[in-house]
């Protein structure tokens, strides 16, 4: 019973360490993204250099809730906490890569995450973020699942790419990116903190009907 206990926390603890990763780049991303947006006003140029987050965590396997909550269901044994672990690591990751960034005191970056709070928390009606939210959920399992069942590797980076780029240009709701711009910001309130729930929730639900929609068929083509 030990011996299982031991693996099952080193385990854990690699998916946490990988989560923490996760959380790393994304921030490093987002905070690209607010840069070059501040300068340029183009989420296209933003959203290019975006999408640098996601390749690098496809491509090293690392864990991020948005990649990972598509397929809670149909259920399996220790999933639901590999997700909560990944979650809890993807804000670990986030809060002390976002704070270093703030003791840097890069120009503008805290007012251009202001900015961008203000627009994802304040003028959206919650049935607006929730849409907003399930629809990146479908872009994000499209992203990761695709790169991981389709061969050809151009397919696969344009994807990611694409993914990235429309769920930026159209401005659906990435509940971990956001995070991120809670923490540059330095905003938060019982307001944000229900959006943000709202968030998970929609990146949840698109990212789950389109893995339940795909999974008879992965079953079928398995079987044949």
């Amino acid at each position: 019973m030990n011996l299982k206990n031991n693996e099952a926390l080193k385990e854990h603890l690699l998916i946490f360490s990988k989560a923490i990763m996760s959380g790393l780049y994304v921030v490093l991303a987002a905070t690209v993204y607010l840069v070059i947006t501040s300068i340029t006003g183009s989420k296209l140029l933003g959203g290019l250099p975006f999408s640098f987050a996601l390749l690098i965590i496809v491509g090293r396997s690392y864990y991020l809730y948005t990649g990972k909550i598509g397929y809670l269901l149909p259920y399996k044994k220790g999933v639901p906490l590999m997700i909560l672990v990944t979650l809890i690591g993807n804000v670990v990751g986030i809060v002390l890569s976002a704070g270093l960034l703030l003791l840097a005191n890069i120009d503008g970056l805290t007012e251009s995450a202001q900015a961008i709070m203000a627009i994802k928390f304040d003028s959206n009606a919650w049935y607006e973020t929730l849409v907003l939210a399930i629809f990146c959920g479908v872009l994000m399992y499209t992203a990761v699942d695709g790169a991981s069942r389709i061969k050809d590797n151009i397919i696969k980076v344009l994807i990611i790419i694409l993914s990235v780029v429309i769920f930026l240009l159209i401005g659906f709701e990435h509940s971990i990116a956001n995070i991120v711009y809670i923490v540059l910001a330095k905003q938060f309130s019982l307001k944000i903190f229900g959006y943000l729930l709202l968030m998970l929730l929609g990146n949840a639900i698109g990212a789950i009907v389109l893995n339940l929609i795909h999974t008879p068929y992965y079953k079928e083509k398995e079987t044949n």
